[in-house]
């Protein structure tokens, strides 16, 4: 019998170490994921919050299973499917497995790497993507997010994903404008109870679907909005660089990206920020920041990597529709008397990038200009 005990006790004690040991390696079971408030709602009376996370989740679902609905006219109960339930399964799988590392499981951009990385990874809440073949202020098509999946976003932590499946590619995209809908829709109905009603008066059901209503509308409109070139692209010759070198100088671009075009990449570094932050606020760089509270500096062009694509199309939508979120302007009205710069801005640009030798390009400086007194001083 002794023996028969000391052999029970030591296969308890195996048991009791297994759980240990599978406890401190991760092994214990994981809790389900859940969609993170945003500090609008956080904002709100529990009344509210209640409220709205019970409407997300009635559109949206939950990260294991997710929907996109939106209501049929202003029935909060007759909703119709915006993409195949199926798709927006796999299209989660597939972002929880590749994605949710750096996005976070709400698409906020604060998934568990996103400390480490600059600039940030993206976050869809607000419905704000940079890199599309849109107009300003419009959302993407499917093309353009497709487009960033498989090529990625050169000089950020955005890896290409060339050899993806088809359907994974599609299905991901899918599942990320689902997470937009719902960031848009939180944000909106979180900031309309805050302004029309009291803490603890619930919202009207129309405050919703007139909210997803018309964030379903402009991400419809988007697949019919493509910029397209409002001249056909020149030669790509040492004659349009160098047209397009005395465009970047008296333009404006200069001001921004340097007379090198080497941009405002200062911003980026985090000593130098903190530096800033340290000095009294009159003596401090002026510094843009974007739509997601991050510094926006001017690109490096001699960096050779455009986050946004390196195709001629790519940088000519940059220039003429400007970047959503951030300081970079749309050139299509102020060029509207000589579309033709365009491609020479494009060209010049190119030719940076590249770092493409081109004859008489150091000749070329910024143009003087006298301030109101009468002297002469650089642009700069």
């Amino acid at each position: 019998m002794r023996a028969i005990d000391c052999a029970t006790f030591s296969l308890k004690r195996v048991a009791l170490m297994g759980t240990l040991v599978a406890s401190l390696l991760g092994c214990a079971r994981q809790a389900e994921p859940v969609f993170v408030m945003s500090d609008d709602l956080k904002a709100l009376s529990e009344t509210q919050q209640r409220q709205i996370k019970e409407v997300l989740t009635k559109f949206f679902g939950n990260p294991i299973n997710p929907r996109l609905v939106i209501p049929e006219g202003e029935d909060m109960d007759a909703l119709v499917d915006v993409i195949d339930p199926d798709r927006v399964k796999h299209g989660a799988a597939v972002f929880n497995r590749r994605c949710v590392g750096c996005h976070g499981i709400t698409g906020d951009g604060n998934g568990e790497a996103a400390p480490y990385l600059q600039p940030k990874p993206r976050d869809y809440r607000n419905g704000i993507f940079k890199f599309t073949s849109t107009p300003y202020g419009a959302k993407p098509n499917r093309a353009d997010l497709t487009r960033v999946v498989r090529r990625g976003a050169k000089g950020t932590s955005m890896p290409a994903f060339p050899f993806l499946p088809d359907e994974d590619v599609r299905d991901v995209v899918d599942y990320v404008i689902l997470l937009s809908y719902r960031g848009e829709l939180e944000r909106s109905v979180a900031q309309i109870a805050q302004l029309d009603y009291d803490p603890d008066e619930e919202l009207d059901s129309f405050e919703f679907t007139d909210a997803i209503s018309r964030i379903h509308d402009t991400w419809q409109q988007a697949e019919y909005q493509g910029v397209l070139p409002v001249t056909a692209q020149p030669k790509y010759s040492d004659e349009t660089i160098l047209a397009g070198r005395k465009a970047f100088l008296s333009r404006g671009c200069s001001k921004c990206h340097g007379e090198d075009a080497r941009g405002q990449t200062i911003w980026l570094n985090r000593e130098f920020i903190a530096e800033q932050e340290a000095k009294p606020e009159a003596e401090r760089e002026k510094i843009n920041y974007d739509a997601w509270g991050q510094p926006a500096p001017a690109a490096d062009l001699t960096a050779g990597m455009l986050h946004g694509g390196r195709r001629p199309i790519d940088v000519y939508r940059r220039i003429y529709t400007g970047i959503n979120g951030t300081p970079m302007p749309a050139f299509n009205q102020a060029l509207a008397a000589e579309p033709e710069t365009i491609w020479h801005l494009v060209h010049y640009a190119l030719s940076v990038v590249e770092d493409r030798h081109v004859e008489g390009l150091d000749e070329i400086t910024a143009p003087v200009v006298s301030d109101q007194s009468g002297d002469p001083e650089s642009e700069n």
